[in-house]
């Protein structure tokens, strides 16, 4: 007697198992986009009554089809669910976001708070709660679940900043009182304010982050900060926030000097930094870093030319920050055993507009090292050059140049 009993219990048990596997499978799988997915939702809530995931996933099928009646209906598959699974943070989630969607805004609101009490540090419930507290006006506490998921997940912050700035009427200080005086706050402001062509104002805020942040988890918001400085074509702040991101004291940009001027590091030719060197892609002329051929340090940028077409010349170039309405003096040393009827030189230009300001001579065959220097005046209305070497002379399609050239020591100075 007793072995029947404990078959039957264990038949019984096997069958609610395979049973719930089978459920769960069948509700796992389903696609809200086939019809047939309501049927089986419908179904599959029938025969398993005390499945909490089967009225959940029923829950969510009924959801997007955006039907009056199936939405009434996925709010008490919801509801069931959440009865049968009171402890799941996730169903209470659900559940207020399906309340909030019916209208039942003090249902959303308790269903939240549940659902946040059970994961207190789940970003996600803090940033729907949040948003519903202020849409019903209560801006302290839904900014204050804002900036904690603002803290915890960064995919948050810019539309928490906008909101802010919006509600603030661009107030800086309320901004920053209601979503904390966080690295993650400061950064995403920085990016907003600049968005708003509020540039000193963004470089502030991006001053405010620890230097740990600039170069770890928040270099991605300092590379869009960079490329807003530099499309608005204010130079001088993108250096700065371009030097907090490179740990490379020797590869930092500073306002008034040529970075890696004596060419001691690799020049990249492709994804080359704002204020690197930029190295235009093509086979001529073939252009490297040598050790043969120095005037100072380990190497120098040595080019080799052989060339009929006027359109094999890989142009070199740098941008940098420097004072508006200053004078400069800029410096190269280079020698050659180049042959040319085109006309090569170094040219300094208004990085704003792009024109011309200064160039050197023109630079001849010389076998020994020579310097080169001229001086210019930065336009007062920027705060950037192109250092950046031409070729000019060439007419139609081809133009003849032979030889090699080495440059070293580029730089600047203030005068």
């Amino acid at each position: 007697m007793c072995l029947a009993v404990v078959a039957i219990l264990s038949l019984t048990a096997a069958w609610f198992f395979i049973k719930w596997n089978f459920v769960n499978a069948v509700a796992s799988n389903l696609d809200s986009k086939r019809p047939e997915s309501i049927l089986v939702a419908a179904w599959l809530t029938e025969i398993s009554p005390s499945d909490p995931q089967t009225h959940f996933t029923a829950a969510t099928i009924f959801e997007k089809t955006f039907e009056t009646d199936d939405l009434t209906r996925s709010l008490n598959e919801y509801e069931t669910a959440v009865a049968l699974s009171p402890h799941n943070y996730l169903m209470w989630l659900n559940l207020g976001k399906a309340r909030s969607l019916s209208g039942d805004t003090d249902g959303a609101e308790a269903a939240y708070a549940r659902s946040l009490a059970l994961a207190p540090n789940y970003s996600n419930i803090q940033w729907v709660y949040g948003n519903l507290l202020l849409r019903q006006g209560k801006r302290d506490e839904g900014f204050a679940l804002l900036a904690k998921s603002d803290v915890l997940n960064r995919d948050y912050s810019r539309t928490a900043v906008a909101t802010a700035l919006q509600l603030f009427d661009g107030d800086i200080v309320q901004v920053r009182r209601a979503l904390g005086d966080s690295d993650v706050t400061n950064g995403t402001l920085a990016t907003a304010l600049a968005a708003q062509k509020r540039y000193d104002e963004a470089f502030e805020e991006w001053s405010r982050l620890s230097a740990e942040s600039k170069t770890d988890n928040l270099g991605e918001l300092g590379h869009i900060l960079t490329g807003q400085f530099v499309e608005a074509k204010r130079f001088r702040l993108a250096a700065h926030v371009a030097a907090d991101l490179q740990t490379n004291e020797a590869e930092k940009p500073v306002p008034g000097r040529v970075v890696n001027g004596g060419f001691e590091t690799a020049v990249k030719v492709r994804e080359a930094g704002l204020f690197e060197w930029k190295i235009d892609e093509g086979p001529e002329p073939q252009i490297s870093l040598t050790e043969v051929q120095k005037h100072s340090g380990n190497s120098s940028l040595w080019m080799a030319f052989d060339s009929f077409k006027t359109s094999g010349f890989r142009a070199v170039s740098q941008i940098v920050a420097v004072e508006p309405g200053a004078d400069y003096e800029f410096e190269v040393f280079y020698r050659s055993d180049i042959k040319t009827t085109s006309v090569l030189k170094w040219e300094i230009a208004n990085a704003a507009t792009g024109q011309a300001i200064a160039s050197t001579e023109s630079m001849i065959a010389v076998p020994d090292w020579t310097s080169f220097k001229v001086r210019f005046k930065v336009p007062t209305d920027s705060d950037g050059i192109v250092i950046r070497l031409t070729r000019e002379g060439c007419v139609g399609s081809t133009c003849r140049t032979t030889g090699k050239i080495s440059f070293d020591d580029i730089s600047i100075r203030r005068l």
